[in-house]
């Protein structure tokens, strides 16, 4: 069967290479001497895939030979799996391939375990090194040279330009478990080289966001506000629901949407019952969109009123589907199904610090989908109870807590813990005798807004999606005057991105790494020149450095050109491009994770006249 998959693999993959731009050699279309397997993106991605098939056709340029690419089909997660890897590989080594590129971290395992499989065949590993799936340890392997790029360089050359630019004021986003924390202390030693050459004032924030250092309080409240009803500028009319939500004192116009709550076991909802409370108005004038949906819209008009929720027996046989809390003891909410039936299921919303998993229950296949928190359950032919299942994350949370502001009455409801992209829904509490909702007001823990965007902040039921709150470490470099932020050797680098969006557009966000077309400036690891390098001169079990001294860096912009000062710039910048590439500028080097160390240690040591590096590791709790 393996065999069959294979050879069907290897015709479909020929076909795409045949019909794909440039995908395979003239000179032979099955055989293959170099291939290359992309992340599943495209040779046309602008990045990393691209600049590598590139360093591919200016080798065979000078040295004739077959090549193809083969772009992966990615799991349903999205993600590029070993097991994936290896029927490419088996297909490239079916068709001759002497060499394979792998184009980035997400091969490193593969590059690990396909080696061994594979011992004729050359592997060039891109931006990383060998390693088990379990231990990160970094592996030299006979068949296998890696290319690690020079971060430190890298990150020099963005701050140096960075300050000639003009960017005077600057931040270092970083990562304290990230591989790459050198990126940061060379984009400092850049600015502090600019800053003494040119006599210029220069101060730099640093923050690792994931530093047990730094004590930076990412939750945020959001708080149902009232007012008086004697200061509303607007008629204003009193909406009371019974068996349901929606009660609360309204202006004239406002359209209130309206919630029946779940009918009690062995009934289901019926109609809407409405009473005009105003006297010399007709009940008929309570103008609601629908008697018969258990959620239905109310325009308020001239009359206060009175709204019930009516249900009724259930004719015959009915099953309950029952949702308990996490501990399968309580029931949290219950609904009545006929036979063969289904509903609507959703899971409470998860405690501090951890997010939905799984459904537990004896009825699983009546879930549609086992793996989602809001699901239907199918041909309900028993009593089912459903018990939520929690775990912590492996992708960030963030508490929410939901509060009720002067003048409203009991809880205001949505408060738990989400991730990033998650939709939130808040309900503000009934208000008081004599108040009326007014807005909803958002604040961090230190008195800032958050940047998220309700759907209406106006109404008293809301919803929003949860924003990435690591962007308020930016946001916080950004208050205390920043015009530029590196995020370079940062996996969450687009949280400067989020932080520019929120903030302000004419801020500037530096990166390194893959091209960024929203960055300012790009250090770029030019794979291109790392490919045809290793092509020229393979050495398994050794690794390819690229640096300035081969040019596998550049900047994706140093100057406008078109001007004297950008001529000078420009100047400059290959002048100590220069000097990097023959060594003669020192670089302190540091390790991962170090960079509190490495700022207490450029602190300590003075090591420039013209650059303050403020550390904001022990100074987390007063951010703000």
């Amino acid at each position: 069967m393996k065999k069959i998959i294979s050879v069907l693999l290897c015709i479909a993959l020929v076909a795409a290479c045949l019909f794909a731009a440039s995908g395979c050699s003239k000179q032979n279309q099955t055989k293959s001497d170099i291939v290359l397997i992309t992340n599943g993106g495209t040779i046309t991605d602008g990045g990393y895939n691209q600049s590598a098939w590139e360093g591919i056709l200016n080798y065979v340029e000078e040295e004739p030979a077959s090549y193809c690419y083969y772009q992966p089909i990615l799991d349903e997660k999205g993600e590029l799996t070993v097991a994936n890897v290896e029927k490419y590989v088996e297909l490239a080594a079916n068709n001759g391939a002497q060499y394979i590129v792998f184009p980035g971290e997400e091969f490193a395992v593969s590059a690990y375990e396909l080696s061994g499989i594979y011992p004729d065949i050359n592997f060039i590993l891109l931006g990383a090194k060998p390693h088990a799936a379990d231990d990160d340890t970094d592996r030299y392997i006979k068949n296998v040279m890696s290319v690690a790029f020079d971060s430190i360089e890298a990150g020099f050359l963005a701050g140096y330009t960075a300050v000639l630019n003009g960017h005077t004021d600057l931040g270092v986003f970083g990562e304290y478990a990230s591989a790459s924390s050198q990126y940061g202390a060379g984009f400092v030693q850049g600015a502090a080289y600019a800053a003494d050459s040119e006599g210029i004032p220069v101060t730099v924030n640093w923050a690792d966001y994931d530093s047990p250092l730094l004590d930076y309080d990412y939750n945020f409240t959001i708080k149902a506000c009232y007012d008086k009803i004697e200061n509303a500028n607007k008629t204003t009319f009193t909406v009371k629901v019974v068996n349901g939500i929606g009660s609360g004192t309204y202006t004239e116009g406002s359209n209130v949407t309206i919630t029946a709550n779940e009918a009690p076991a062995g009934q289901v909802f019926d109609h809407w019952e409405v009473k005009s409370d105003t006297e010399g108005v007709k009940d008929k004038k309570v103008n609601i969109s629908s008697s018969s949906k258990s959620e239905m819209n109310l325009l308020v008009e001239k009359c206060d009123c009175t709204i019930t929720a009516v249900y009724k027996d259930i004719e015959g046989e009915y099953f309950t589907v029952s949702v308990m809390d996490e501990t399968g003891k309580n029931v949290v909410s219950v609904q009545s199904v006929s036979p063969n039936g289904e509903c609507w299921v959703e899971a409470p919303v998860a405690s501090e610090n951890m997010v939905f998993d799984h459904w537990e229950t004896s009825a699983s296949e009546q879930v549609e989908n086992i793996e989602s928190k809001g699901t239907m359950v199918k041909d309900v032919n028993s009593n089912i109870e459903l018990t939520p299942i929690y775990a912590m994350s492996d992708a960030p949370t963030f508490n929410i807590t939901v509060e009720t502001g002067e003048g409203g009455s009991g809880e205001s409801l949505g408060s738990g813990s989400y991730r990033a992209g998650d939709k939130v829904v808040a309900y503000a509490a009934i208000p008081e005798e004599g108040y009326m909702f007014s807005h909803w007001e958002n604040t961090d823990a230190y008195g800032y807004s958050t940047g998220i965007s309700m759907e209406n902040e106006y109404y008293w039921n809301t919803s929003f999606e949860m924003v990435d709150r690591y962007a308020a470490v930016c946001e916080e470099m950004f208050d205390r005057g920043a015009t530029a932020v590196f995020n370079g050797g940062n996996t969450l680098a687009q949280s400067a991105f989020t932080a520019k969006w929120n903030f302000d557009y004419d801020l500037s966000i530096i990166s390194a790494g893959e091209k960024n077309k929203d960055a300012y400036i790009t250090a770029v690891n030019d794979y291109r020149v790392a490919v045809l390098g290793c092509l020229k001169d393979f050495k398994g079990g050794s690794v390819y450095n690229a640096n300035c001294a081969n040019e596998s860096i550049y900047l994706t912009y140093v100057a406008n050109t078109e001007t004297e000062q950008g001529k000078a710039i420009q100047e400059k910048y290959d002048a100590v491009y220069k000097a990097l590439a023959d060594g003669k500028i020192n670089l302190i080097r540091v390790q991962e994770g170090a960079g509190y160390d490495f700022c207490k240690q450029y602190q300590k040591n003075a090591y420039s006249k013209c650059l303050t590096l403020n550390d904001m590791f022990l100074t987390g709790a007063a951010l703000g």
